[in-house]
């Protein structure tokens, strides 16, 4: 009897444990997006309201051309196009104490533009290698910001090869994870079965895993599932 009791409170002390870290981890996640939105919001604060940049389409992947159009911009006026991000990565001091993950705001420049006479400004330029997520483009004339959009960062994946002999090394390349708790860390199964993780933290939103091909002759399903919701975001076939 006694036995039994110790071996439900060990289990039910396990449990615990467990809905401690997801609460943790929820919370770390709450706030990571309550001070992004507090940020962009604060952006937006500094911004002209009566001009707003159009961004065409609103979202893309990196490498994609967007098209950026304003109106009611100082005719003539060389201005400059900022894309908005963060950096940082995973924290390690002495070797070996882990202190999670930190982030500072930065900017990447995107290229210089002339307004038209009519005050119109029509810029084109390429996503950068960048985190997934939301990212502010602002038009900036003598540091001064004059014109505020918005571009949402999708992620993208390559896998190679698509078939091959029982151990062929598949390599599985992804672009645009994000930075946030729940966003940076994602799980790949190969049918149905977990055989490790991708995570992009510290290296802009790219990385790739590696994995080799099992199981009998035939199609295998690959998914990758991200941790935010444990939705599944990607599914691949690999031919064996």
């Amino acid at each position: 009897m006694i036995k039994n009791f110790t071996r439900i409170f060990g289990r039910l002390r396990g449990i615990e444990l467990l809905a401690l870290l997801l609460c943790v981890m929820l919370s770390a996640a709450r706030a990571e997006n309550a001070e992004a939105q507090q940020r962009h919001q604060a952006s937006a604060a500094t911004t002209p309201s009566a001009v707003s940049l159009a961004i065409t389409p609103k979202k893309a992947k990196i490498g994609d051309t967007v098209q950026a159009t304003a109106e009611g911009l100082p005719p003539g006026k060389k201005v400059a196009l900022i894309w908005e991000t963060v950096e940082g990565g995973w924290v390690i001091e002495d070797y070996y104490h882990f202190r999670g993950k930190k982030y500072s705001e930065t900017t990447i420049n995107l290229g210089s533009f002339v307004v038209g006479l009519d005050g119109r400004l029509t810029a084109g330029f390429t996503v950068p290698e960048d985190y997934g997520g939301i990212h502010n483009v602002v038009v900036s004339g003598d540091t001064v910001p004059l014109a505020q959009g918005a571009v949402d960062l999708i992620q993208s994946f390559e896998m190679s090869p698509t078939e091959g002999p029982l151990g062929t090394l598949i390599e599985l390349q992804v672009k645009g994870l994000g930075w946030r708790t729940l966003e940076s860390t994602w799980v790949v199964n190969w049918d149905n079965h977990e055989v490790g993780w991708v995570s992009a933290t510290s290296s802009k939103g790219t990385a790739t895993a590696r994995f080799r091909a099992t199981g009998p002759v035939g199609d295998h399903q690959i998914k990758v599932y991200t941790g935010l919701a444990g939705s599944g975001l990607l599914e691949l076939r690999a031919g064996a």
